[in-house]
């Protein structure tokens, strides 16, 4: 899967901390990436706005409280799967300096589903591949269909986009066209889209999976 440069860096970071950290990351918000990495008390965040700009802070938790030296006061709520991240009214000014314009990073972190994984998504993504090249089409559908069903919540607008172009052109070479049409049915809200709505982040990735989900729909037809 392609990313924008800025997401590469952001998941590459998470990455690397992966083996000895849990990790949560946003969920149901196509537009954003953000994760939050912990190990023990420690923390960091990392999260990127649909305009492209940057929060990155880290630290340590204390009654799952973070406080720094001048004044940013960040509270973590655990629950489940899930961490709320939330500052006070009278530290969000000074905890504003972790973050980019307009960035934010005070929000819901949700724990990545082990299918959702990078290498999870990769085994998923060679699955498909050597179904597809063998021309078991329905069952290249498939796994797509499962690694979508299971990962979509989490996944960047260009990953949903460029998934559901391969499921579409998967379930079209099997046959089937309704399935085909209902694969790229949430992406027609953007059909008429234009490149300056949208940030230069993922700007260029985003009108060429555009362009070919027009495509796909069509020779579904």
């Amino acid at each position: 899967m392609k990313y924008p440069i800025l997401l590469v860096l952001l998941m590459a970071a998470t990455a690397a901390q992966a083996a000895s950290s849990q990790e949560y990351v946003f969920k149901d918000q196509p537009f954003e990436s953000g994760s939050l990495s912990m190990d023990g008390k420690d923390f960091s965040i990392s999260t990127i706005s649909s305009r492209g700009n940057l929060c990155d802070l880290g630290g340590r938790l204390k009654n799952n409280i973070y406080r720094d030296d001048e004044g940013c006061e960040i509270h973590f709520a655990f629950s489940g799967n899930k961490v709320r991240v939330t500052t006070p009214e009278t530290a969000q000014e000074a905890c504003s300096k972790y973050c980019g314009f307009n960035a934010h990073f005070a929000n819901d972190y949700y724990r990545l589903p082990v299918a959702c994984t990078e290498t999870a998504a990769k085994n998923s993504e060679q699955h498909f591949q050597t179904a597809y090249r063998a021309k078991q089409y329905t069952q290249a559908a498939q796994i797509k269909q499962q690694y979508l069903t299971a990962c979509n919540s989490f996944m960047f607008i260009t990953e949903q986009m460029r998934a559901r172009n391969d499921l579409a052109v998967a379930y079209k070479n099997s046959g089937n066209k309704t399935a085909c049409r209902a694969a790229l049915q949430p992406l027609r809200r953007h059909w008429n889209d234009k490149a300056e709505h949208h940030s230069y982040v993922y700007r260029d990735a985003f009108m060429k999976e555009l362009a070919a989900a027009k495509f796909n729909w069509n020779a579904c037809r």
